[in-house]
């Protein structure tokens, strides 16, 4: 049985980390990605305010941490031209829909991994409006206002 801690409302909350995990869906509905942290409450890039996730279990209360349910990166990188130079990245996809729903950068990005390629897998960057909570997506939530975050426009 999970404990109870009061939290500063006077309500208690469960230390069971279970009890914490938010789940994600696409936007075709497949359950997309578990977290003990909020997309929202992550860091966010300040080029295109993705979501920054350290991918793996949740075994370390320290560090904001996601499973990735049905997404899966593509193996064919994807290189960006920005206004300081290149940026190499693998699109990470709904396996179901196909739907881009955010990205890992290369190796060859960071700092130490010289001569390596391939994506740095243990971080990954989710995108704005890609994917909805689960009760957003039991409420029904319309997604025009999604679509819009990312740039399409609807007939």
């Amino acid at each position: 049985m999970a404990s109870q801690e009061p939290n500063p409302n006077g309500s208690s909350t469960s230390t069971n980390p279970a009890a914490n995990i938010l789940t994600y869906h696409c936007l075709c509905a497949q359950l997309s990605l578990a977290t003990t942290t909020a997309l929202e409450d992550l860091p966010q890039r300040q080029m295109d305010a993705a979501a920054i996730a350290t991918v793996g279990d949740f075994a370390s209360p320290t560090r904001p941490t996601l499973t990735m349910q049905a997404l899966s990166a593509d193996v064919a990188a994807t290189v960006l031209k920005l206004d300081d130079g290149f940026e190499k990245r693998y699109v990470v996809r709904c396996s179901r829909c196909g739907l881009a729903a955010g990205y890992h950068l290369d190796k060859s990005q960071f700092g130490g991994t010289e001569g390596q390629s391939g994506p740095q897998a243990d971080v990954v960057y989710i995108l704005p409006g890609g994917l909805l909570t689960t009760e957003e997506m039991m409420a029904g939530r319309s997604m025009e206002a999604e679509i819009g975050k990312v740039g399409l426009m609807t007939a």
